[in-house]
């Protein structure tokens, strides 16, 4: 089956959770100039915008010179012109819905890709409110079919709270933030302070959780409060150190990038407790898969089991039978205890005991009473963005996850980038799966639609008012159809 013959199988819509837009750049220019003002609008013209420094054509030797890492090359639609201009033109995009097969869309920025990562503040702030200001403007008439997400900048809480503002003053639906900031080190070492960090080591990155140098808990309370889910988009920000390594092979850098990126922030955030204390929010991990995730939520558990308060006793050196422990070396350790040797004396080098941090529960923040609880607040609350042709989905709903829990995977087409060689084949691809017998007509419902509409009315349950599928979604998530 094609798509449009999949979608007319199914009994309920398809939402895209995340398609791009290739933006028509002249259009956004004014929008830019009006947000930053002439003479840093000139600047950013001048220096040029962080996807064009992510897409460096620098020559070998000089990658070579700079350990400069290759990045995307020829990643939009080229021979299937039409594939190109309808990520472009959204009026086009609108007429070929039903031939993709989807409902409705939510489509993310492409050009405006590091938007949110200048140091700057003043520019940082402006990429933002034009981008934002001009995907109001300019996809508004297309709101039946589609929402552009806008971008909101996390240096700082305020900065975050007064754009999540705007773009719901301006009518955005989804915002999306970056993985993560890049902040300085107070005390800088300069040679290697600790054998997990780089020598001359002068920055550390932030993912807005755990140990942040900020308390994002106003953040989260605007995203609850003005009806935003949280979505989190690689690259429209500051970059995750040491994702990409090599000089040479893009193909390379991207295996499994947007997974650890997202894997750093889902942890920080769980640890951080942050899904504790805002159990309305939803969070979504996008263009990583959820194959991770299964094993984060696995590795979760296993290490509560044996870290928690309660189990922390059984490694608390101060509960060591030292008397014990040497009479079982005396009796056990001939030909490895050279004659003569003062046992007693060797015993406190036996076991592994480091400078424990001032609060040995390491899961004060989570405050989970039991493994049922733990993977309920981990699974109930992140959404993760699986692409057509990812067939690791199907563990979102396999036996591998602990307590019988489920994850939620969110279909995210990927559509206007150079891994969708064919937006008309997308949906069909996704469908494989199961025609496969990966997972059942159920599980795909939960994919392209239960989970989708979840995660984007958690907060906002009018979300899908004057949309094409407001007949299907009721005020207090899915109906049946």
């Amino acid at each position: 089956m094609n798509s449009s013959e999949v979608r007319a199988s199914l009994g309920h819509p398809v939402v895209d959770c995340d398609g791009h837009v290739q933006e028509y750049v002249p259009a956004a220019l004014p929008y830019l100039r009006e947000a930053l003002g002439p003479a840093l609008f000139d600047r950013y013209l001048e220096q040029g915008s962080t996807l064009a420094k992510i897409m460096d054509g620098a020559d070998a030797e000089r990658r070579l010179r700079r350990r400069l890492p290759q990045s995307a090359w020829w990643a939009t639609p080229a021979r299937n012109t039409r594939d190109l201009a309808t990520a472009v033109l959204p009026r086009l995009l609108t007429e070929r819905m039903g031939e993709l097969g989807i409902d409705y869309a939510v489509l993310y920025p492409t050009k405006a890709m590091g938007a949110a990562s200048p140091d700057d503040a003043d520019l940082r702030r402006g990429l933002c409110r034009g981008w934002n200001d001009f995907y109001a403007d300019a996809y508004r008439e297309f709101s039946r079919e589609l929402t552009v997400a806008g971008i909101v900048p996390m240096h700082t809480p305020d900065e975050a709270i007064e754009e999540l503002e705007h773009c719901r003053a301006i009518g955005l639906k989804v915002v999306a933030i970056p993985e993560g900031v890049y902040r300085p080190i107070d005390e800088p070492s300069s040679g290697q302070a600790s054998p997990f960090m780089m020598p001359g080591q002068t920055h550390w990155f932030d993912n807005f959780g755990l140990d942040s140098g900020y308390d994002y808990d106003p953040v989260w309370a605007a995203f609850e409060r003005l009806g935003f889910a949280v979505t989190v988009h690689g690259g429209i920000g500051q970059i995750a150190p040491n994702n990409f390594t090599s000089i040479s092979n893009y193909t390379f850098n991207h295996i499994g990038m947007m997974a650890e990126k997202m894997h750093r922030v889902v942890k920080s955030l769980f640890m951080a407790g942050t899904t504790r204390r805002f159990p309305k929010l939803s969070f979504a991990a996008l263009e990583c898969g959820v194959g991770w995730a299964t094993t984060l939520v696995n590795d979760i558990v296993e290490h509560w089991e044996k870290r928690n308060p309660v189990a922390l006793a059984d490694l608390d050196p101060a509960t060591i039978d030292w008397d014990e422990l040497e009479r079982l070396v005396v009796r056990y350790g001939d030909g490895l205890v050279p004659p003569g040797r003062d046992v007693a004396a060797d015993l406190p080098s036996l076991p592994a005991v480091g400078a424990p941090p001032g609060a040995l529960d390491e899961w004060r923040f989570v405050d989970a009473r039991d493994v049922d609880e733990l993977v309920d607040l981990f699974a109930s609350h992140f959404y993760f963005g699986c692409e057509a042709d990812d067939r690791t989905l199907a563990v979102a709903f396999s036996a591998y996850n602990p307590r019988g829990s489920v994850l939620r995977p969110v279909f995210s087409s990927d559509i206007g980038h150079w891994d969708v060689p064919d937006m008309a084949e997308t949906l069909a691809e996704a469908w494989e799966l199961v025609e496969d017998g990966l997972i059942d007509a159920g599980n795909f419902r939960d994919f392209v639609f239960t989970n989708p509409v979840r995660l984007l009315t958690a907060v906002n349950p009018s979300f899908f008012d004057g949309t094409v599928v407001e007949g299907v979604v009721g005020v207090k998530g899915v109906r049946a159809g």
